[in-house]
């Protein structure tokens, strides 16, 4: 195990793309409303900056409901909390519709230290700064984690694999990936074609197929997702695989994963303790923030120490990822 993992999920309940299975494409955001997210993520971002090092915190996911990443104040706290000695990895998930040097921008200056007072240096180039500032925006942007959702009603293919290109030549990580749909088979094909070798491309199930895949499909999205299997036999539910973890709502709300019932403790009351019992009272853990968060994960051999984020060690290759027989 590592050490611990918080994941946040704001108030944020808007998406900037429009597809037509989604609920949150369909809310428009008031401006009080987004400000009240900015204000939420601040406060969450200033309370890991007080406790990390006591809660022995390594990592902080975002996890939105809607699109947060196309918002500034996220890239803002993703560098705070990047700028920590203590925190190993940070990350969001993402349609990757955001501009992707802007964005770094705001990671790397808020990752040194710099504030909204002194924003009109983001915009100084990389030649202007001097060798331990490069240096450090090195280091934190190393820390960055995205997972990538491929929507194929949104964007198409290259230009979704040329996004993914331009962070990780900036020094970030990733992992991208898209829902299972079997008519979306060659699609996602040709994506993993796309994408460098070392990104891993997973494959969630689809809910509401209303079937079970056939065999076909099965291997087809397996030649894809190496992992892909692990997604159709999900695990039993067991809270005592869960201690090094907790979910954080916009209100100080607290889980133990996204899919768990709620504790009594309040993130901004409790203690360590409090906060991180394992709760659960569901039967399985049916997706993938919920079983890749275990102590048990077997994926933890590829995805290392965090695995929540998916995305590989680097000294991985994709050909040599295969699941052991008996393995959850």
């Amino acid at each position: 195990m590592g050490r611990k993992t918080v994941s946040y999920r704001g108030s944020l309940k808007s998406c900037n793309y429009r597809c037509s299975y989604c609920p949150f494409s369909k809310h428009r955001a008031l401006a009080s409303e987004l400000e009240r997210d900015r204000q939420q993520f601040a406060r969450f971002c200033g309370s890991i900056e007080e406790r990390a090092e006591a809660f022995d915190i390594g990592a902080v996911f975002v996890a939105p409901y809607g699109e947060a990443a196309v918002h500034q104040w996220y890239w803002e706290g993703l560098g705070r909390l990047a700028g920590l000695p203590g925190i190993c990895r940070v990350g969001i998930q993402t349609n990757l519709s955001f501009s992707v040097k802007a964005c770094m921008n705001i990671f790397d200056h808020y990752s040194r230290g710099g504030s909204g007072k002194d924003m009109g240096i983001i915009s100084c180039e990389e030649e202007c700064m001097s060798l331990d500032e490069r240096e450090l925006n090195l280091q934190n942007r190393e820390k960055l984690c995205i997972w990538a959702t491929f929507h194929p009603e949104m964007t198409d293919i290259n230009t979704f694999a040329d996004k993914c290109h331009e962070l990780t030549a900036l020094g970030g990580s990733l992992c991208a990936g898209a829902v299972g749909a079997p008519g979306n088979l060659s699609l996602l094909a040709g994506l993993r074609e796309k994408l460098s070798p070392d990104i891993y491309l997973w494959i969630n199930k689809m809910d509401g197929l209303g079937r079970n895949y056939t065999e076909e499909e099965r291997n087809a999205f397996s030649r894809i997702d190496p992992f892909f299997e692990q997604e159709l036999k999900v695990p039993a539910a067991d809270a005592a695989m869960c201690g090094e973890r907790c979910f954080v709502e916009a209100d100080g709300r607290v889980h133990t994963c996204n899919i768990s019932k709620a504790k009594t403790v309040n993130w901004y009351e409790g203690s360590e303790e409090e906060i991180f019992r394992p709760l659960c009272g569901k039967r399985r853990c049916s997706c993938y923030l919920a079983y890749g968060g275990r102590a048990d994960f077997a994926g933890r051999q590829f995805f290392g120490e965090y695995p929540l984020f998916r995305i590989l060690e680097r000294r991985r290759e994709r050909k040599n990822i295969t699941w052991q027989k008996g393995e959850q």
